[in-house]
């Protein structure tokens, strides 16, 4: 009986020591997860500025283009 005793609580101790483990191996996964979906969402946030910096250029150089044209035009 002392046996079985010892042997169940061997079983129970391990079993918590694998809960704990994979709990840790997964809160690992998830931040490392959320790691690269926050640098993936940091270069998009930097693409969308870059090509809005970018469209600014191309509206005042357009803007001024026109404007030129109708100063030679008048």
């Amino acid at each position: 009986m002392k046996g079985a005793i010892e042997k169940s609580r061997a079983n129970q101790i391990d079993r918590k020591l694998k809960d704990a483990a994979g709990k840790k191996q997964e809160e690992v996964e998830f931040a490392e997860f959320w790691k690269l979906r926050n640098e993936e969402l940091a270069i998009a946030e930097q693409q969308e500025r870059e090509e809005e910096r970018q469209r600014r250029v191309e509206l005042t150089n357009y803007l001024k283009k026109q404007s030129e044209e109708k100063n030679i035009a008048a």
